[in-house]
C-alpha cells in the first residue's frame, strides 16, 4: 500500500476530489497555504493499492493541470516617488498544478 500526498490548488479540490471519488479512491482533505504566492492551497491524502497508483496520479494531473496567471508584484524600486500612484507590475506566473508525493505504508488499519 501507498500514501499519495497530493498539494494541489484549493480551486481544483472539489473537482478533483469529485473525480477521485468517483474512481473509488477515499480522500482526506487538509486546508493549506503556499508560502511564495501565500494562496490557499489544499492537500489530498489518499491511501492507495499498489496496483492503483499510476491510476490515481493520473486523475490528478489530468485534474490540476498548471495555467498561467496574471499577479501584481509591487514595484522593485526603493522608497516611492510618488505616494499616491499605486506602482504595481503585472507579470504572468505559472500556477496551479500539483505537487506529488508517494510513500510507502508500513501498516494499515481501519476502525
Amino acid at each position: 500500500m501507498k500514501m499519495i500526498i497530493a498539494v494541489i490548488g484549493s480551486e481544483d479540490a472539489e473537482d478533483l476530489v469529485y473525480e477521485l471519488n468517483q474512481n473509488s479512491f477515499f480522500v482526506t482533505k487538509l486546508s493549506t497555504v503556499g508560502g511564495f504566492l501565500k494562496k490557499k492551497s489544499m492537500t489530498l491524502m489518499l491511501g492507495v493499492e499498489d496496483s492503483r497508483v499510476q491510476e490515481a496520479i493520473s486523475i490528478i494531473k489530468k485534474m490540476c493541470g498548471s495555467r498561467e496567471q496574471l499577479v501584481y508584484t509591487p514595484p522593485t524600486m526603493a522608497g516611492n516617488c510618488c505616494p499616491t500612484v499605486n506602482m504595481t507590475v503585472p507579470m504572468n506566473m505559472k500556477t496551479g498544478g500539483s505537487t506529488i508525493f508517494v510513500m510507502n505504508v508500513e501498516d494499515f488499519q481501519k476502525f
